[in-house]
């Protein structure tokens, strides 16, 4: 007995040694730069670290403000946002409760992010010490999950709910305990049941999809296994159900605010681009080292343009050989089985509907039943690589205890596979320094602001860091906007929403913006000098509202009560009935006096129009420099027939085409008004829309084309000069439809 104890803490001892190895790791390559700038930098690019933060501090003043912890009114005022389907990482937060207090959101964020990956790692090399029971080639296994390409890209984005993973491998390990009979029921249900509510508390995609990938495995399992094993496997079953009806008796509150109110339905973003590219298995981004060098960046660069943080999927190339090895070894074995089968069929889920290989499409995939599949059709693919990287750190610790190659060998094949899967070893790459206006870091706020004020903060949602400003104002005022996932209904209805997030053609900027402004009890704009868009924003902002003094890093602008009075009545589906109808009109005049200028249609675009003042560039609003955002059914034309909003130029016939993308029920106006003219009608473009248009929903956001014939398009022409002259702003503007030279 007492040999057993002396073992045991031995064996405790070495765990704590690799927790020890993977903290220094971490630290020793992304953590230095932390050590001086813990409070001023942080770690993630774009704006997804601010979400965190935000909740970092919003989950302690709800408890102490005794607001509702899943709505709130401080984001997308005045009407707030239920938050349960956003990612509010409730169980981080309080965790980290003391350091928010003390030293604030930032310091906390980066404390959790440096710990996510070493504990990461550490379960899963208990996870593989379990399984093997070796020391160093669990320590492999452990380093194979926690630094993986998964671990890595989401890291890397600040994508804290997904990083914070280590209880994935926990949970393995329990269920494993319990089919070997190393648990009784009554300890097996209470520690199951104490990690589903953390894993849910902490991300609820993973434990959505950690639950159905389980229950493949434990199936497998079952299909594989001897007999013995089969019935111990099955003797589990009845424990894990009552661990998941006690974990859903215990978040039953936050489900009720889940589905109570409505939920989304189908998948929130599309699976077919948040998949893993077939390439990206051996070809790494840049966030491992090798995916600096430039020929093999290059050879990324396709599958890497969207969004780097799901770029999740590579293995390496010694990573691959040894996971071929094992198979080739350990097939016909029931655990060989188990873990192949899986890791096939996890890798072949997370390339999503469509195979991609360097960006082309090739063909079909069964992801394609992944949007009707029930708990995970919400999803991303990419990130199903969590589970393929946790069965391969199990393959290669397994690999490694039992291959009878020397010991040489496989320390080079064990260092091989550490090099080909290093990650970025740049510090500057893995931080972002806080950028924060001082306006909103030293309490120049409170002279210009009342608390509780409607405040629109431009850069707006996704391209700016206004949910960091907002909670380094300890939630002063309340945010006339957010970035807390897809856009509420409310807001993506307004036609100025467009121009805050994309360059778009807006007619009229100053009816849209007061129109807004009014609707949203908003009197006030920040303008954040910094930002590459300043210029843009300025001239948006002063359409209505006139400028104070900037202070701090922001311009404050204001809309004296008699600008917005005319719009207090105005709701969003008029003003974008009103942009769509303008300037579709505006488009159609253009096409008609281009070709009746004896222009050929294939030369027109609206570029070309707006070279030609035949569509007037101050129309043109919103950002220019490169940034994130949200693209609800983006339009793909390599043409230039389709520019910021606009479609105008020849379609395959040989006849005009104009179009404008907005919402069905911005659209069904000006659909009805041209239906019986028109050769087509296209919506959502390229799909053809039949006369029975009610299947579509309206609040569907699409391009609409129309197609006309020479003699249609001159008859609209002639009808939208004769009803409308002063509507359209193409009839004020000055001929000039020569061809540019």
């Amino acid at each position: 007995m007492q040999s057993a104890c002396q073992a045991r803490q031995s064996r405790d001892r070495y765990g704590l040694l690799a927790l020890s190895i993977y903290l220094a790791l971490w630290l020793l390559m992304f953590g230095r730069i932390m050590l001086t700038h813990f409070r001023d930098a942080y770690i993630g690019m774009g704006n997804d670290p601010s979400v965190s933060m935000w909740f970092f501090l919003w989950w302690p003043y709800a408890l102490i403000h005794r607001a509702t912890p899943l709505f709130t009114r401080l984001l997308w005022a005045p009407e707030g946002i239920n938050l349960a389907w956003t990612t509010t990482v409730p169980l981080p937060s309080f965790l980290v409760w003391p350091v928010t207090a003390v030293a604030g959101p930032i310091a906390a964020f980066n404390l959790v992010c440096l710990a996510s990956l070493p504990l990461a790692a550490w379960s899963g090399f208990l996870l593989c010490r379990y399984v093997c029971g070796a020391w160093w080639p669990s320590l492999l296994g452990g380093y194979i999950f926690g630094f993986s390409a998964y671990m890595l890209g989401q890291q890397s984005c600040g994508h804290l709910s997904l990083t914070f993973a280590f209880l994935v491998p926990l949970a393995v390990l329990l269920t494993l305990r319990a089919i070997a009979g190393e648990l009784t029921p009554i300890r097996f249900i209470g520690a199951m049941t104490l990690l589903l509510v953390a894993q849910f508390f902490i991300s609820i995609e993973i434990l959505a999809t950690m639950t159905v990938f389980g229950a493949m495995a434990v199936f497998l399992g079952w299909s594989f296994a001897p007999p013995d094993t089969g019935k111990r496997i099955v003797g589990a079953l009845a424990p894990i159900a009552i661990a998941y009806v006690a974990t859903v008796a215990i978040v039953s509150p936050y489900l009720y605010a889940m589905f109570a109110f409505g939920s989304p339905s189908g998948s929130i973003w599309s699976p077919d681009l948040y998949s893993s590219d077939l390439l990206n298995f051996i070809v790494p981004a840049p966030t491992n080292q090798l995916g600096v060098i430039p020929i093999i960046n290059r050879l990324a660069a396709p599958f890497c343009a969207y969004s780097i943080g799901e770029v999740n999927a590579y293995a390496g190339l010694p990573l691959i050989f040894i996971a071929a090895a094992y198979a080739w070894r350990y097939w016909r074995e029931p655990t060989g089985k188990l873990l192949i089968d899986s890791l096939i069929i996890v890798c072949v889920l997370a390339m999503g509907p469509l195979l991609h290989f360097r960006g082309a499409v090739l063909c079909s995939l069964p992801g394609k039943i992944l949007p009707m599949t029930p708990a995970i059709n919400k999803a991303l693919p990419a990130r199903f690589m969590v589970y393929a990287f946790l069965l391969l750190a199990l393959i290669a610790s397994l690999w490694f205890e039992t291959s009878r190659l020397s010991s040489a060998v496989k320390i080079g094949l064990a260092a091989t596979v550490v090099i080909f899967t290093l990650p970025n070893l740049s510090a500057e790459y893995w931080t972002h320094r806080d950028d924060s206006p001082t306006f909103f870091t030293r309490g120049l706020y409170r002279q210009n602001l009342k608390p509780n004020d409607n405040l629109l903060v431009l850069p707006f949602g996704i391209r700016g860091n206004g949910m960091l400003w907002q909670a380094e104002t300890a939630m002063y005022f309340r945010m006339v906007g957010g970035w807390t996932g897809l856009l509420p209904a409310e807001f993506r209805a307004w036609p100025i929403v467009d121009a805050f997030l994309n360059p778009t053609y807006l007619p009229d900027h100053a009816a849209q913006l007061g129109a807004f402004m009014a609707h949203h009890q908003v009197s006030t704009i920040a303008v954040i000098d910094s930002d590459p868009d300043a210029d843009a924003w300025r001239a948006l902002a002063s359409a209505c509202c006139t400028p104070d003094p900037s202070a701090g890093g922001v311009t404050i602008y204001r809309a004296p009560p008699s600008a917005l009075a005319p719009y207090a009545h105005v709701g969003a589906l008029e003003m974008r009935q009103r942009a769509a109808s303008i300037l579709f009109d505006t488009l159609l005049l253009a096409a008609d006096r281009w070709l009746a200028a004896g222009n050929s249609i294939d030369t027109l675009n609206p570029l070309e129009a707006q070279q030609h003042k035949l569509l007037d560039p101050a129309w043109l609003a919103g950002p220019t420099a490169p940034g994130w955002s949200i693209l609800e059914n983006p339009v793909a034309d390599s043409t230039g027939r389709y520019r910021y909003g606009a479609w105008l130029g020849a379609m395959t016939s040989g006849h005009a085409g104009v179009g404008v993308y907005s919402s069905y029920a911005a659209l069904a106006p000006l659909i009805d008004r041209y239906r019986e003219q028109a050769v087509q009608v296209y919506f959502p473009y390229p799909r053809k829309m039949d006369r029975d248009s009610r299947t579509i929903p309206i609040d569907t956001h699409g391009l609409m084309v129309i197609e006309f014939d020479r003699s249609e398009l001159d008859a609209a022409a002639a009808h939208i000069r004769m009803t409308e002259p002063a509507a359209n702003a193409a009839s004020r503007v000055p001929e000039n439809t020569e061809p540019s030279r």
